[in-house]
């Protein structure tokens, strides 16, 4: 018995049995294989289609790349043709407006003198132009920055109501103005910025206005632990107000409710947007809100706000501001030894009608290699320094009168930079290049002023 087959020991059934499970055996590894091979076939696919797919990858990767860097170099393409347009118109506005300034000293007649103010806010419109222009650039290059400067808040609020007063009441407006804020409030900010803030929202409400008023409101809510506090700005109109429908457009580029205004007020379309991304730099934000219910003409107004993030200074600094002298006062009290450098034969004529009313010894060359000479033959009080001249720029000229004080032991000599270079960058360049402080062309008798009264009074302490 112990040597039979499964056939022999268990009948016909039991090698049926054995067959059937031979078979189904066979079967079993027969699919098994042609699966181990479908799926031999699927991972070998697989492999090829990922390593279309990591080439396809870094295709788009190094296309990607490739297309920042072309938008970066276009950015930075249209960056430095916007800074150069700049210059370049700056350089015939201040000859433009300089000379404007200059003849408003010389008793006009009254028709003459109306004509001046024609000519003064047409170029004062076409700089509001360049400068929108510029800070568009600005901002796309990520280079718009906020200053943080002691300033009194009270007497920027009142120079604003000063400069847009006589404006509403030519349009036969009221101008209300509800401050919570009174003069020797002193805070830290940005005051250009936050002097361009309110008064494009004031000018906004007095173009778009033509009956009824306008209203400037601002409170300064009490510090936090941090010292910072925040400072509400609110400018409120009767005029038509903007639909609900095109709201959406306010705080957009090159974009204004009504295609209509462009055409009856001019502008860029830029002031609200800038103004937006000012606020929102500071800490705060500006919204817009209609005004409430028409009145019988249909009128409903506009209400914007804006927000501000400011540091409020102490009550004692007051008194060490108030013992700054005025700046008149400082040119006027002392014949100081001035020296100018400009290339641009009207831009030294503009200097000397802006400066002729003070007793300065003022002496002027035509480029930094001349600037240079002459520091080291008289020692000057003061020197205002073009940035873009031929033979030796202003740059140049300032470092080799810093590196000539050091070697020979001469005083610090304050230099000012006069230039239609206005970028934030370009300014921190000359700053951090033997520069003390700088002037943006058009140049602003008052603005010069009070730059060249600051350095004096600290250089004449020291």
């Amino acid at each position: 018995m112990d040597g039979e087959t499964p056939s022999q020991a268990e009948g016909p059934v039991s090698r049926r049995r054995y067959l059937r499970e031979r078979r189904a055996r066979e079967e079993a590894e027969s699919l098994l294989d042609i699966k181990s091979r479908a799926l031999f076939e699927a991972n070998e696919a697989l492999k090829v289609q990922a390593a279309t797919l990591e080439d396809q990858v870094r295709e788009r990767t190094a296309a990607l790349t490739s297309a920042k860097a072309e938008a970066e170099r276009a950015n930075a393409a249209k960056t430095a043709f916007l800074a150069m347009i700049s210059h370049e118109i700056r350089t015939p506005l201040n000859g433009v407006l300089g000379m404007a300034e200059a003849l408003s000293d010389t008793g006009l007649a009254k028709a003459q003198q109306d004509m001046l103010e024609v000519m003064t806010a047409s170029g004062q419109a076409l700089l509001s132009i360049v400068n929108d222009v510029l800070d568009l650039s600005k901002i796309e290059a990520g280079q718009l920055e906020i200053e943080k400067i002691e300033f009194d808040l009270g007497d920027m609020l009142d120079g604003v109501l000063r400069l847009f007063g006589a404006q509403a009441r030519e349009k036969g407006l009221e101008f209300d103005c509800h401050l919570g804020v009174s003069k020797g409030t002193r805070i830290r900010s940005d005051p250009t910025r936050l002097r361009q803030v309110v008064s494009n929202l004031v000018s906004n409400a007095i173009k778009f206005t033509t009956q009824g008023r306008v209203t400037l409101s601002a409170t300064l809510a009490a510090p936090g632990d941090d010292g910072l506090a925040r400072l509400a700005i609110q400018v409120t109109d009767t005029g038509p107000g903007v639909a609900e429908d095109t709201r959406d457009r306010l705080f957009k580029p090159f974009s204004q409710a009504d295609a209509s205004i462009t055409r009856r007020h001019g502008g860029t379309g830029l002031g609200l947007w800038i103004s937006r991304k000012i606020c929102r730099l500071m800490g705060g934000d500006l919204i817009y809100a209609p005004a409430g219910a028409g009145d019988e003409d249909g009128v409903t107004g506009s209400v914007f706000s804006g927000h501000f993030s400011v540091a409020v200074q102490a009550r004692e600094s007051d008194g060490q501001q108030g013992q700054m002298p005025e700046a008149e006062a400082v040119l006027k009290g002392h014949p100081w030894a001035v020296l100018a450098a400009e290339d641009n034969a009207t831009n030294r004529l503009v200097l000397h009608h802006l400066l002729k009313r003070y007793p300065l010894e003022l002496t002027m060359v035509e480029n930094g290699a001349l600037a240079v000479a002459a520091c080291r033959e008289t020692d000057f009080d003061i020197v205002l320094m073009d940035v873009n001249m031929p033979v030796m720029g202003g740059l140049e000229a300032a470092a080799a009168i810093r590196d000539m004080e050091q070697a020979e032991g001469k005083p610090h000599c304050p230099v000012i930079a006069l230039t239609a270079n206005a970028m934030t960058h370009q300014v921190e360049d000359y700053l951090r290049r033997g520069i003390d402080s700088h002037v943006a062309k058009p140049v602003k008798r008052q603005v010069l002023v009070r730059h060249m009264a600051d350095l004096l009074v600290a250089h004449r302490v020291r």
